[in-house]
């Protein structure tokens, strides 16, 4: 269904795992689990701030597993093994999510191990770029992944949502919700493991180190050499705490956007548009990033996200039962820089790496972007509280602000270096 013309085939493999996981974040993280849970706690107190406090717990775990994850996938073999483990337990995770009768506790219990699985699965993932693409490549192969993650995530989530659109518009009855769900997660699910063949197959790694006697003792001794080798390289640094920041805001429309739209009062069926406007709109915008960073640089498309995002936070802000129409410009607008901003930052990281360090140092930068999942949600779950979500949501402002400001003193990448020399 994919050709990816213009690509090698390890680069069309490691492509095919975005569009793969694509489909478990779109139908099952952003869409229909937070309307799943709300059904199912709908007798709970708080449970919208109970829903982002457990999506900051999972990036929390995920962030204190990466490193060491990181650096052990540097052995011989592991990086392939880890990746096919991780790929497990999402996906047994997901189909635990549709167990009949569950109750919200076990839902997010549940929820929890899944999701651990599909954000592991994707660190060893992103560190396979190095093993599959040059650094002249890096972009375009990255946001290519990006963007076809779009397309690929939209073809499952159009079949999928059917019966529960119809549920939704009553065309179905409502005691057919449950099934409709059901339905829909399965087809994720299946989705997501069967476009993970190819780089299952296909891609290895070739970056390797041979493995000690006491692998993990020294997984964890290399941490902290690479936490003591990575503040050597100030730029990198600096950058991954910049990262922490604007990407924490990214993160948390993913994640909780449903949730959001849902205490802002916007309807099920607007909130279905507007996800399909978001991915629509994503694939073309996601390969447009690509192709500006080779005119305008990284680092300036990255601040041109930043400042899409700080718009998007300000409308819904404005968003109430009259302004409703506001959720449409926020999806387009969130389209345009979601998957552009996530995939630039990966190649503009990836470019700053020393080769022999990648696994380490990607390691780290994936716990730097596990740490951006917990900063906001945590953060909304406690203002939604004390202020309502519409003065809620903009907490958010600070994360990205900061992370502006901290981006100013980074080092550009050295395709950057050429175009400021133009």
């Amino acid at each position: 269904m994919f050709k990816l013309r213009g690509f090698s085939k390890l680069e069309r493999s490691w492509i095919l795992y975005d569009v793969a996981n694509s489909a478990y974040i779109l139908t099952i993280v952003t869409v229909l689990l937070p309307l799943y849970y709300q059904s199912v706690a709908a007798n709970v107190d708080n449970r919208s701030q109970i829903f982002s406090f457990v999506t900051a717990g999972i990036a929390l775990t995920v962030a204190i597993a990466s490193p060491i994850v990181g650096a052990l996938a540097n052995y011989e073999g592991n990086k392939k093994k880890f990746f096919r483990v991780f790929l497990a337990l999402g996906l047994i995770g997901g189909f635990g999510l549709i167990v009949p009768g569950l109750n919200y506790i076990t839902l997010l219990v549940i929820f929890f191990i899944s999701s651990f699985g599909y954000n592991m699965s994707n660190v060893v993932y992103d560190a396979f770029l190095m093993d599959v693409s040059s650094d002249e490549r890096m972009d375009q192969v990255s946001s290519a992944g990006f963007g076809w993650g779009y397309i690929g995530s939209m073809v499952p989530f159009m079949v999928a949502i059917i019966p529960y659109g119809l549920v939704t518009l009553g065309f179905l009855d409502s005691s057919l919700e449950y099934l409709s769900i059901a339905f829909a997660f399965i087809v994720a699910l299946v989705w997501w493991a069967v476009y993970s063949i190819p780089i299952l197959k296909d891609v290895d790694q070739t970056y390797i180190l041979d493995k000690p006697a006491r692998p993990i003792r020294d997984a964890i001794g290399d941490i902290w050499g690479t936490f003591k080798a990575i503040s050597q390289y100030k730029y990198i640094f600096i950058f991954m705490f910049a990262y922490l920041l604007y990407i924490d805001v990214v993160n948390t429309v993913i994640r909780l956007a449903t949730t959001i739209g849902t205490e802002l009062g916007v309807g099920v069926t607007t909130l279905l548009g507007v996800v399909i406007l978001v991915q629509l709109i994503g694939f073309p915008s996601a390969i447009l990033y690509g192709k500006a960073t080779k005119k305008f640089g990284g680092k300036r498309m990255i601040y041109f996200g930043i400042f899409v995002y700080a718009t998007t936070i300000f409308l819904t802000y404005l968003i109430n039962e009259d302004t409703v129409f506001l959720m449409w410009v926020v999806g387009f607008l969130v389209g345009t820089a979601q998957g552009g901003i996530q995939s630039i930052s990966r190649s503009y990281f990836a470019k700053m790496l020393p080769m022999d360090k990648a696994n380490e140092f990607f390691g780290f930068f994936s716990v730097f972007g596990k740490f951006s999942g917990i900063i906001s949600p945590f953060l909304l779950g406690i203002a939604i509280t004390a202020f309502g979500i519409n003065n809620a949501v903009l907490v958010l402002m600070g994360p990205l602000a900061i992370g502006a400001i901290l981006l100013a003193f980074v080092k550009p990448a050295q395709q950057d270096l050429l175009l400021e020399d133009d």
